[in-house]
């Protein structure tokens, strides 16, 4: 691996961003406000545009082969339609540069490998930027079900109303070549957080898709099965206007549930009955946030509401933590938190529920199976 400057201990790393589009224009504030890189170069074929996005001093270039050849850039942020994303890991790696790579790491498992294989072999970092796994509701709900203190997992579910805004019939989201279909390109987030949750693999999915009538796939839903007894399901929707969008994923455990309201979740709330040490436990994590009703039996009744308002705050704290982990495992010599594994088994349920199907059996008619008198059902 060719080493790149600026990577000593205490100096800020030199990032360099690819791909000058809406997510970027959001990122980059956040990136320069950390101090463990510094922004030096911004590529994309729109050189305007870039130019509009790159921070004071830094280089702007074309052609991502460009910036790949500058050396003070030490991780590539890789901010391009998913189709490039699994070409372009391998790219950085041949050229010594660790990678941030947005969801999915690629639109293929094939792709995907290539990618891992080739950062392995050029000994360079590599992590999928999830976000949602530096949440303060996400961390907290994982640490719930971890305790046990609600029982067993038994269920999640995820129901995803999302906009359409900002995506024209041309956009390359409705193209399945270059996003991967919707469970590629924006699932992967929510089945990797469904996986850490389970903390195993799922060894069965379904899914299925429904089109509009010019054949653009805006709804897909998906059935995830865990060989330890937990069943996921999911529902993503892309035909809202923006000022109704909502997401909502549930948690259910055989003693209680925890919901969490909120793409970039603004609210947890659980509700369930414990022991004593169910109690204890719950009030470890959320402290005087726990309500507590106490009966004749046994049975403790809890609920709890916790309240993250500053969702664009959240969020940015999130960005930031990712690529902070990065730097971590780059100058500590460790895996991100987000491993390579985790980016795969993610993208490989994401594949399977695109590309599983369902074979819908139709169902009698009632009056077919229970003859009437003829009075309508």
């Amino acid at each position: 691996m060719v080493e790149p400057k600026g990577t000593g201990l205490g100096a800020p790393l030199g990032l360099g961003v690819v791909g000058a589009g809406r997510f970027t224009a959001f990122c980059l504030p956040t990136y320069q406000a950390l101090s463990e890189v510094k922004v030096v170069a911004v590529a994309d074929p729109d050189v305007a545009r870039a130019r509009t996005l790159a921070p004071p001093g830094a280089r702007v270039y074309a052609d991502y082969g460009s910036l790949l050849e500058d050396p003070d850039v030490a991780i590539v942020v890789i901010s391009t339609p998913p189709c490039l994303h699994g070409p372009q890991v391998c790219d950085a790696a041949r050229a010594g540069k660790h990678a941030l790579v947005e969801k999915p790491l690629a639109t293929s498992l094939e792709e995907a490998g290539r990618a891992v294989r080739a950062s392995q072999e050029a000994g360079v970092k590599l992590r999928v930027n999830y976000v949602l796994r530096h949440h303060p509701l996400h961390r907290l709900a994982r640490e719930m079900v971890r305790s046990q203190a609600l029982g067993d997992l038994q269920h999640v579910w995820l129901v995803n109303l999302a906009t359409d805004d900002g995506l024209p019939p041309g956009h390359w989201f409705w193209d399945r070549s270059q996003s991967g279909g919707i469970y590629v390109e924006h699932g992967v987030h929510f089945f990797d957080l469904v996986n850490q949750l389970v903390g195993a693999l799922p060894d069965g999915v379904a899914g299925g898709d429904q089109r509009r009538p010019d054949g653009r796939v805006d709804r897909a839903w998906a059935v995830v099965r865990y060989q330890e007894g937990v069943l996921a399901t999911f529902y993503h929707g892309f035909s809202r206007p923006r000022c109704i969008e909502r997401t909502t994923m549930g948690i259910s455990l055989s003693r209680g549930e925890v919901v969490l309201e909120g793409w970039i979740p603004t609210r947890l709330e659980l509700f369930g009955l414990v022991d004593e040490a169910g109690v204890a436990a719950l009030q470890a994590l959320v402290g005087a946030q726990l309500v507590v009703r106490t009966g004749d039996g046994p049975e403790i009744e809890v609920k709890a509401r916790i309240e993250a308002p500053d969702r664009q705050g959240e969020y940015r704290r999130a960005v930031q933590a990712s690529l902070r982990d990065l730097v971590g495992a780059i100058r500590e010599g460790r895996s991100p938190e987000v491993t390579p594994a985790d980016a795969l088994a993610s993208l490989a349920v994401a594949w399977a529920a695109t590309h599983a199907g369902a074979a819908w059996t139709s169902i009698p008619r009632i009056t077919d199976a229970f003859p009437t008198s003829g009075e309508p059902l």
